[in-house]
């Protein structure tokens, strides 16, 4: 019992210790203000990014508030799955998100209007009208209590009379809510990820026309994430190869360029790969097409596994791969042994009816150099012409 007071004694003198420090800052930032505007507002900024955020921790652990959590919907982790691929978290601000957030309002006659998307342990704001915060702790949240039932619009005409929101820190402190009514964004699977909702200080109802209306506008906001979505699977497929996965050519260049610039800039080493799989005309020939397909995609996977993320992994097309690596490897051949390694290890824990075999071409490109891009691929390409013609050599004389 002790220990639970003494914590709360603490938290009690950092919360009027945030409070005191608030309000100096807002005291110094209006200073500001009076001689230049923008450094108000840079200082206003950092008060709503660093400071309020440890003050609403803290009075969110404080054991005087208590409040029930929305229980998790039974389909929770495949709920969590959706949202995460339509790739929106902690993106910028968009117009067409915008706009229905103020419409929202507009027609529901409400200060405060959010697009709200609940995540793990958070919703977070995609939109917002009438709003500071970015996000708020999932506890808080209205919308996860919304959510559970996804064919329906919750309203809450007095959050102060209803015992799920009697003490949430949003009811009991700023923006004092005392009305809510959400719309759950429903994907086209029937995954509630979040709601288009509106707020007031006031508690009051709305009019089936703006039920209707607000029900409209979220559909409008997930066929705006459906279409994002669409765009960039588009695009992502223009740069991918159908086979394999890897970027394909048009990606690679894409990519690389910009990784070259980079390197430029950052003055490190790096690399440019070339590689062809050696055999392959023959397994097609000999096991058939869909043999060599095999082979092509166990390359792919190799290739993926035996470099970092950040590197830049491509089929070029039929038997010839290419890499763009960045500095983390000393020369060459430190390179090719590495490669060979995971080439050999394949092929002895793989039971294939053919052994994965590449000639490779490895080119330099220095901090200092002035190379090109398509300058490193054709070197590249002329080393693993080099090396290829090398073991073809060496297997004719041990024949």
């Amino acid at each position: 019992m002790n220990n639970r007071a003494n914590q709360r004694h603490e938290e009690h003198h950092a919360i009027q210790y945030f409070c005191i420090f608030d309000r100096m800052l807002i005291f110094v930032a209006e200073m500001f203000s009076l001689r230049s505007l923008a450094v108000g507002e840079v200082i206003l900024g950092l008060l709503q990014n660093f400071q309020r955020p440890r003050l609403s921790s803290l009075m969110y652990r404080d054991s005087s508030v208590k409040m029930p959590a929305a229980p998790l919907p039974d389909n929770e982790a495949e709920r969590l799955k959706a949202l995460a691929d339509y790739n929106i978290l902690d993106t910028l601000p968009e117009e067409a998100f915008d706009d229905l957030t103020a419409l929202a309002a507009y027609i529901c006659e409400a200060p405060i209007a959010i697009i709200s998307l609940v995540d793990n342990d958070r919703q977070w704001f995609k939109s917002k009208i009438g709003l500071k915060a970015r996000e708020t702790p999932r506890d808080w949240s209205f919308c996860a209590h919304a959510i559970l039932q996804p064919e329906d619009i919750l309203v809450v005409p007095n959050a102060i009379k209803d015992d799920r929101f009697i003490n949430n820190p949003l009811v009991k402190g700023n923006p004092k809510i005392r009305f809510y009514a959400g719309v759950p964004l429903v994907t086209p699977n029937g995954f509630a990820i979040g709601t288009l909702c509106v707020f007031d200080t006031t508690p009051r109802c709305l009019s089936y026309q703006q039920l209707d209306a607000l029900r409209r506008l979220s559909r409008q906001a997930i066929a705006q994430m459906e279409l994002i979505q669409e765009v960039r699977n588009r695009k992502q497929a223009s740069l991918t190869d159908e086979l394999t996965g890897l970027h394909n050519r048009r990606g690679f260049f894409l990519m690389a360029e910009q990784q070259l610039k980079i390197a430029h800039r950052m003055k490190t080493l790096s690399w440019v790969i070339f590689i062809d799989l050696d055999g392959l005309k023959q397994i097609n020939d000999t096991l058939g097409h869909d043999m060599g397909d095999a082979l092509i995609v166990d390359a792919a996977r190799l290739l993926k596994q035996s470099f970092r993320n950040s590197d830049i992994v491509a089929r070029l097309g039929g038997d010839e791969f290419i890499v763009f690596v960045s500095s983390y490897f000393k020369d060459a051949d430190s390179i090719q042994g590495h490669l060979q390694a995971n080439i050999t290890n394949f092929n002895q824990q793989q039971n294939r009816s053919y052994e994965l075999s590449m000639s490779m071409g490895i080119e330099r490109c220095s901090p200092e150099s002035n190379m090109s891009l398509e300058q490193l691929i054709a070197r590249s390409d002329e080393l693993m012409y080099a090396h290829k013609r090398l073991k073809q050599q060496s297997i004719r004389q041990g024949e």
